[in-house]
């Protein structure tokens, strides 16, 4: 637990990756202003019941790896050669077979990312920022220019019809999760 702070006392603190169970018992004890927890398009899990929770007890919801670890940005090909450890070497989204059967989000992303003259990165961001208001993805970057380039996914607009036929078509791909 993260705690937050003020005058010597707990006013409230952040979670991560905790349970909804551990998370109402610890809110029961101080408030919880925040949980972290991965969320993307490729780990929708949150949406499985996390998200009424925050919903019902007004908790922000702080998503790491928003861009699943860079998987959903469309940089990276199955020809990728990765430097002695880079963790994308280790995870199975990075496989060729992978990136293979999850080709059709790629490109669904990439599709959308043209129609708004935006990066790929960007849609995922703007999407993800459009799911729930109480959403706080925090993607992260070690280069300034990813940096600017993922700010500038707050300009990007996605329509209500947009968001839906995004949503729709993500529940029509079968995201290979095996490796995930």
């Amino acid at each position: 637990m993260k705690e937050c702070i003020n005058e010597g006392k707990i006013k409230a603190w952040g979670l991560s990756n905790a349970s909804i169970d551990y998370i109402r018992r610890a809110h029961d004890v101080c408030p919880t202003a925040a949980i972290e927890n991965q969320y993307s398009m490729v780990w929708r899990k949150p949406e499985e019941g996390l998200f009424d929770f925050c919903e019902e007890l007004g908790i922000s919801f702080v998503a790491y790896s928003p861009l699943g670890n860079g998987f959903l940005s469309g940089k990276y090909t199955k020809e990728k050669k990765y430097e002695e450890g880079d963790f994308r070497s280790f995870m199975g989204r990075f496989k060729p077979e992978i990136m293979d059967h999850n080709k059709a989000l790629l490109d669904l992303i990439s599709e959308v990312a043209q129609t708004k003259n935006a990066t790929s990165s960007q849609i995922v961001l703007a999407w993800e920022l459009a799911q729930k208001p109480y959403i706080i993805p925090i993607p992260g970057t070690t280069k300034l220019n990813r940096l600017e380039e993922n700010l500038g996914a707050v300009d990007i607009v996605l329509s209500k019809e947009e968001l839906k036929n995004i949503n729709e078509a993500l529940s029509r791909i079968n995201i290979d999760e095996t490796y995930f």
